[in-house]
C-alpha cells in the first residue's frame, strides 16, 4: 500500500458529489477487505499522514466560515470530507481553500459536509480483532497552527467565494471571530 494506492481506493468509491459519505466509505471497507492486515495498517497510516497534511490555518478559517463553527472533531470530519473528495481537489484545496467553493454542492453543510465515517474504514473491514490493528496505527503529531481569530473583513477578503457563498451575518459564530 502506497500512497498512490490510497487515493485509488477512495477516487474509486465515488466522490460526495454523487454518494453520501457513508456509502462512499462503506464502498472503501469493501474496497479494503481483501486487504491483509499489513495493508490496512497502512492504509490507516497514510491516510492520518494525509489528514495531517490538511490541518492549517488557512483551512480552519475556511471550515469555520463553511461550518459557522469549528472544533477539533468537526475540524477533522471537514478534513476527511476533503480527502473524500479526491487527491486533485484534496491538492487544489491544500494549495487555495476558497477552491472549496467551487466544488461544494451541498443543501446542509453543517449536516452534509462530514467525513467521519473514513476514521473507521479499516476497522469495519478488518475480520479479526480490531485491537491487532490499532495497535500499530501512526498518529503524526499534528503541526502546531495560529489561532489569532481575524475579524469578517479580513476572512471575506481571503476567502471571498466561501464567504459569498457561506457567510451569514445573522448568525452569532462560535470558536472563531
Amino acid at each position: 500500500m502506497n500512497e498512490k494506492e490510497f487515493w485509488t481506493i477512495i477516487e474509486n468509491a465515488g466522490s460526495p458529489d454523487s454518494i453520501d459519505p457513508d456509502e462512499q466509505c462503506e464502498a472503501i471497507a469493501e474496497s479494503l477487505s481483501s486487504k491483509s492486515k499489513e495493508e490496512l495498517i497502512k492504509f490507516h497510516n497514510i491516510h492520518r499522514v494525509i489528514l495531517n497534511q490538511a490541518y492549517t490555518w488557512d483551512l480552519i478559517k475556511a471550515c469555520y466560515i463553511i461550518l459557522h463553527y469549528v472544533s477539533d472533531d468537526v475540524f477533522e470530519d471537514f478534513r476527511n470530507w476533503i480527502i473524500l473528495n479526491g487527491q486533485e481537489r484534496f491538492e487544489r484545496t491544500l494549495e487555495n481553500p476558497d477552491y472549496l467553493a467551487s466544488f461544494i454542492n451541498v443543501n446542509d453543510p453543517v449536516e452534509e459536509i462530514n467525513g467521519e465515517p473514513l476514521l473507521y474504514v479499516c476497522e469495519e473491514a478488518y475480520e479479526g480483532e480490531v485491537e491487532e490493528l490499532e495497535e500499530h496505527y501512526e498518529y503524526p503529531t499534528e503541526p502546531d497552527v495560529e489561532n489569532h481569530w481575524p475579524p469578517a473583513s479580513v476572512l471575506k477578503e481571503k476567502y471571498p467565494n466561501l464567504f459569498t457563498k457561506y457567510w451569514d451575518d445573522t448568525l452569532e459564530y462560535e470558536g472563531g471571530s
